[in-house]
């Protein structure tokens, strides 16, 4: 029965495809045709290669490696993260919109119909996190053919730093997913869930420009799961948290245990509370 109610609310959501579309795949999309822009625009101005590139770009070479992992964390801005939340609001408090609950619970147990929701939302994550890695392949081939440079692949170690990052980024997006359901089963209003979403975002990016990954105490990465995911998205990469500081390894498995009790915590609290409400009317 579980995998009757994911296939029926995978068909659903596709063919939502205003949600589906802005929710996920959006924004690969706009920076795909943003660095596209760029990287032509700077091609005829004689500019050379974009920003992004110039960090890769050696002895006549771009790395496609970094472009990767870069691409990939844009999907942990608060910015980009506001189309994640629609995607999620529109998937989870759908079904109040459009009153259609009521005919739908005789047809499956609870926890199934919920537990579909969450699984379509993370799978979509991750297809949105792989268009975004394919995304920077394309430009930083697009600007190697302009810029008459030879694409570099990514040498061994690449492969687990990038499902690393990967991994992380995606456990911040369920996070999310998980808050913006849990508030839109609790309000049964698609915009309910969506302002709280976008204010749980930005309030964590807000806090993080004040508590530093590098010097705060491990509390507050329990507190904070986009510190959490910051803090392993750099540690997969290999990148600096502060300028000759990188991220400490006895902070790792707490970081990722955090990370999934916000998972667990928010999604067991969303179907506990959809399994108690009334939907004579929904």
């Amino acid at each position: 029965m579980f995998r009757d109610a994911i296939a029926a609310e995978s068909y659903k959501f596709q063919r939502d495809r205003s949600a589906f579309f802005w929710g996920f795949f959006a924004v690969p999309l706009a920076m795909l045709l943003f660095n596209l822009a760029l990287d032509t625009y700077q091609a005829l101005h004689g500019s050379g290669t974009g920003a992004a590139l110039r960090i890769s770009a050696v002895a006549g070479k771009i790395d496609l490696g970094p472009q990767i992992i870069s691409g990939m964390e844009l999907a942990g801005s608060s910015f980009f993260q506001i189309f994640y939340v629609a995607g999620a609001a529109a998937l989870f408090a759908g079904e109040y919109r459009w009153e259609t609950w009521r005919l739908l619970v005789p047809r499956n147990a609870r926890v199934n119909l919920m537990g579909a929701k969450f699984v379509v939302y993370a799978l979509a994550c991750a297809a949105s996190l792989v268009a975004l890695g394919l995304a920077a392949i394309i430009g930083a081939l697009y600007s190697a053919l302009l810029n008459g440079m030879a694409p570099s692949l990514p040498g061994a170690g690449f492969a687990l730093g990038a499902c690393g990052v990967f991994l992380a980024t995606w456990a911040e997006l369920l996070v999310l997913g998980a808050f913006t359901g849990l508030v839109a089963v609790a309000s049964r209003a698609m915009i309910g869930a969506l302002l709280a979403g976008i204010f749980f975002s930005f309030g964590q990016g807000i806090a993080m420009l004040v508590v530093h990954p590098w010097e705060a105490p491990l509390r507050f990465f329990a507190y904070l799961p986009s510190l959490s995911a910051y803090l392993l998205q750099a540690w997969a990469s290999g990148q600096e948290i502060a300028p000759g500081v990188f991220a400490d390894p006895a902070k790792l498995l707490p970081a990722a245990l955090f990370l999934l009790a916000w998972i667990a915590g928010l999604a067991g609290a969303t179907i506990a509370l959809f399994q108690g409400q009334d939907l004579s009317r929904e």
